[in-house]
């Protein structure tokens, strides 16, 4: 991949030169700060960055008293739907459409790559977007250290997005695009024209590149004009585009903040949720060293400055303020700002179906979800979070209206995800206290693995050190760091051998789209590789969709398996053929096979809807795998299913099978799908393609799906529901049978309930009460064993502290023991409670040796090294923690030398 400042030298002078400059009197210079090219009508030698002009220039300075955040959505969207822009709807955040990002990280991302690659005809053209955005990078969220420090850093930001593709003769470019950031800027905004500067930059993602120019007003980037022009190739070169496209973002929270010149954007953007923040918490700042502070603030970017921490020393140093006590002063305030951020992500992304998890997308949710109550704690803010975000809810459902799709199950994923940190914490601390004691500093990688592995956050390690009087260094971008955690993934190998020889090949006919229930078929061979043949046309599914392929004959030979390579379909056959090229030849599924997949294929659309209608709108499928034995639906979920739930979804499946709702199978062109459905129709992933097939359940559930189906859900027979259980966080699995196979798991059910009654000798329906009868008799009596065994283990105890010796400064017995390893526990425990200078040391024999060591409290050995050496004469292993730790091994002839060793390992592990 050719890199940006390599790209920087492909565009020159000419490459920004547009008609504005010439006629507003714009003339090229070079910064004498960052020394990057800009445009300018002033006699500054400066550029207009914050970071070159010292900081922000428009705090306290209203524009026409200021747009509040719906005002700057409705003002932006306004100014160009009246210069022949249309608006069209946002997208969900979450990417449904996309195979390689989590979220929709910009307007552009609606459109990338079907709208850029001509695939599919644009919503609009020119259109307008106001698209809520989630700042995913390559390092998760990537400016979540500079959120509430540098006043204008956003997880979750609006993209106006400001879109022309140049195609047949439509959209405009540069000039007009130029043209009308000028007018904003000037008319909307008050900017003088000497105000107003333009950057040159290259900006790249998503594959494609152009040049852009960034637009400054006082301090403050407005908005970054994006000409998109080329499209990098596999080989790392680059062509151009055939669709040159216009590609504009707009800062709409920085808008607003720029027309109420308030401190921060924040202000500006969470207004009354933000006013309720710092009433509940009586937060309260130095107004004085704020506003000092927030002008300087821009130059705190974890992005653009080599080290964080020390541009923070450096705006201390200005400000004339030692950077404790300016941490001190701000500190809860930027906490404030933190949590009124991440809560608002939060709501957007729960709203469109994003779980807090420990892989993927979710993976990042859950960070700013645990950073959000770090920073409660660490403020003790005592914040009620479950208010916060419904007044989150309340105040964007103004103009995002679809956000109320989370005031349904926001309390319970957050109560959940509160209840797993605090878990994870509390069995974290002490180990942190004891770590930070051992270590005296914590490194990153340290710090991290804290995090992942015990759930401590950097700002709880902090504290934890404090009290311990440690002073802890936190570096100022640790969440960046820890957003880089990826997923890998490896990709199954395929028959991949073929490919070169199939290039030639015309795309094979499908049969089992044109005729799913079709048994037979006549072909011609095009080609015969060893034991693989490709036809014209097949009736044979290949594996794909997360259904496994079908099976059958073909001419004599067992076809076992069927693999789709590009738009080629390759049979594979039990044994290498004899067909030639050309050759006529007859083909027959299986049949029973085939019905079972489409079954199980159908009634996987039906659950999945079923589970929407009992869980809620934020199901969504995570995966799906379909045999003619059984299917299982992964679906979105915060926590496990309970039974009731369980039946409630299967219940409603069936009904919808009951109601024998017609299937209906169309090929749709993608937008034209996007527009009618909307982007449910992505529930199994993203799909390849102009034009995708589309399955509708009538009035129940529309995927895009490329599986076999039946003509109606009555055809299904009888769903069944095996099991469901939570696979990870944030996915639920259900294992579920249709037709035949749910009819013999019943059977299969009905024929142990028999079983069981007969050895109750009761009938079926006594079971329960036969069962509850016969459980608490075991309980009974398992009470009288468990009684029984502590008294033997009181006398076996009072025998052996008959026989302790004293060796050292402690009482000692080292001996085998006929009781169970269970029952030596509870021996040793007996006499170290009772003597607590005691070392007791006890083995087992049978087919291997079990050693068990427990040392009283006055004791001040390591039981567990002792325990783990003696075990490594037996050829084992062993440990423990606190005072008891066991172990053993398979040599058993080697019990009486371990034995033998445990005065020695005393001594040798006296701390």
């Amino acid at each position: 991949m050719i890199s940006k400042e390599e790209l920087r030298k492909k565009f020159g002078r000419e490459s920004y030169y547009v008609e504005l400059f010439q006629r507003e009197g714009f003339e090229r210079r070079r910064c004498r700060s960052c020394n990057d090219w800009y445009w300018t009508t002033s006699d500054s030698e400066l550029c207009g960055d914050t970071k070159c002009v010292g900081g922000y220039k428009f705090i306290g300075r209203s524009v026409d008293g200021g747009w509040d955040f719906h005002e700057a959505v409705r003002n932006w969207s306004d100014f160009f739907e009246k210069r022949s822009h249309t608006r069209i709807g946002e997208y969900p955040v979450v990417a449904r459409w996309r195979d390689d990002i989590p979220f929709t990280i910009a307007s552009i991302t609606d459109f990338q790559p079907y709208v850029v690659e001509g695939v599919i005809e644009p919503p609009a053209n020119p259109l307008v977007v106001p698209q809520p955005c989630i700042r995913f990078g390559g390092k998760g969220f990537n400016d979540i250290d500079n959120v509430g420090k540098t006043g204008r850093h956003l997880s979750l930001f609006v993209m106006g997005g400001q879109h022309a593709f140049n195609y047949d003769g439509k959209g405009y470019w540069m000039d007009r695009c130029i043209e009308l950031n000028f007018e904003f800027l000037t008319k909307c905004l008050k900017l003088k024209r000497d105000e107003v500067s333009y950057k040159e930059d290259v900006w790249t993602g998503g594959g494609n590149f152009g040049p852009c120019l960034e637009s400054f007003g006082r301090g403050l980037e407005i908005v970054n004009n994006v000409f998109m022009q080329y499209a990098f190739t596999p080989s790392g070169a680059y062509r151009e585009l055939d669709i040159k496209v216009i590609d504009v973002g707009w800062g709409v929270e920085r808008v607003g903040w720029f027309t109420q010149g308030s401190p921060t954007i924040y202000e500006a953007t969470f207004g009354p949720v933000l006013d309720w923040l710092k009433g509940s918490t009586g937060v309260s700042v130095d107004e004085e060293l704020l506003g000092r502070y927030t002008v300087l603030s821009g130059l705190l970017n974890v992005d653009e400055v080599d080290n964080i921490d020390e541009a923070r020393k450096e705006v201390a140093t200005k400000l004339d303020i030692d950077q404790d006590d300016l941490d001190k002063s701000l500190g809860p305030l930027e906490a404030l700002y933190a949590i009124s951020d991440h809560t608002r992500t939060l709501v957007f992304a729960i709203a469109d179906g994003g779980i807090p998890s420990n892989v993927g997308g979710g993976y990042n949710l859950r960070i700013i979800l645990r950073r959000v109550l770090s920073l409660n704690d660490l403020y003790s803010f005592d914040l009620d979070f479950l208010e916060l975000l419904h007044k989150h809810i309340d105040y964007l459902k103004k103009t995002y209206r679809r956000v109320d799709a989370a005031s349904d199950i926001i309390n319970d994923i957050f109560n959940i995800e509160r209840e797993r940190y605090y878990q994870t914490l509390e069995k974290g601390k002490k180990y942190v206290a004891g770590l930070i004691k051992k270590q005296k500093e914590l490194d990153l990688s340290t710090l991290i693995e804290l995090y992942e592995s015990k759930g401590i956050s950097p700002e709880m390690a902090q504290e934890i050190a404090d009290e311990s009087g440690i002073k802890l260094e936190i570096p100022g971008d640790f969440y960046v760091q820890l957003g880089s955690k990826k997923e890998r993934v490896t990709v199954a190998p395929t028959m991949d051998t073929l490919l070169d020889s199939l290039k030639d090949l015309p795309p094979t006919r499908t049969l089992y789209y044109e005729k799913p229930y079709e048994k037979e078929f006549e072909a011609t061979v095009l080609k015969v590789v060893d034991s693989s043949v490709v036809l014209d046309q097949t009736l044979f599914y290949p594996t794909g969709g997360g259904a496994a392929n079908d099976t059958g004959n073909l001419n004599g030979y067992k076809v076992i398996d069927v693999e789709k390579l590009g738009n080629v379909i390759v049979h594979k056959l039990d044994k290498p053929v004899e067909l030639k090229s050309l050759q006529r030849v007859k083909g027959r599924i299986d049949w029973d096979r085939r019905i079972a997949l489409m079954r199980h294929h159908t009634s996987t659309h039906v659950v999945n809807g079923a589970a929407k209608s009992v869980l809620g709108s934020h199901i969504w499928q995570a995966g799906a795998e379909k045999t003619p034995e059984s299917a299982r639906l992964d679906i979105t979920h915060y926590k496990a299913l309970s039974t009731e739930e369980i039946r409630k979804i299967e219940r409603i499946a069936n009904e919808i099978v009951m109601e024998n709702r017609l299937v209906r199978v169309k090929w749709m062109r993608r937008d034209e799908a996007e527009k009618q459905y909307g982007f449910q129709i992505y529930q199994g992933g993203a799909v390849p393609g102009s034009n995708i097939r589309i399955i509708d359940i009538e009035n129940w559930d529309v995927e895009a799906c490329g599986g076999t189906h039946l003509k109606s859900t009555g055809e299904i027979g009888l769903i069944k529901i095996k099991g469901a259980e939570r696979i990870q966080d944030g996915v639920v699995r259900l294992e579920f049978s249709a037709g035949i196979p749910a009819i013999e798991y019943d059977q299969k059910i009905d024929e142990l309930l028999e079983k069981t009654a007969s050895v109750f000798r009761v009938p079926n329906n006594q079971l329960p009460k036969t069962a509850e009868r016969f459980f608490e008799e075991w309980k009974r009596r398992g009470k009288e064993i468990e009684k029984l065994r502590s008294e033997i283990a009181e006398i076996e105890a009072r025998e052996i502290m008959n026989k302790m010796k004293k060796f050292e400064e402690y009482e000692l017995i080292v001996e085998k023991t006929k009781l169970g390893i269970d029952e030596a526990i509870k021996i040793a425990s007996k006499i170290t409670d009772e003597r607590p200078n005691a070392v007791v040391v006890l083995a087992k024999t049978n087919d291997k040796v079990d050693i068990i060591g427990m040392i009283g409290e006055s004791v001040n050995i390591d039981i567990n090294g002792i325990i783990r050496e003696a075990s490594k004469i037996v050829n084992g292993s062993g440990g423990g923690k606190g005072r008891l730790a066991r172990g053993g091994g398979p040599k058993v002839e080697k019990t009486g030398e371990m034995l033998n060793n445990i005065e020695d390992l005393i001594k040798r592990y006296k701390k």
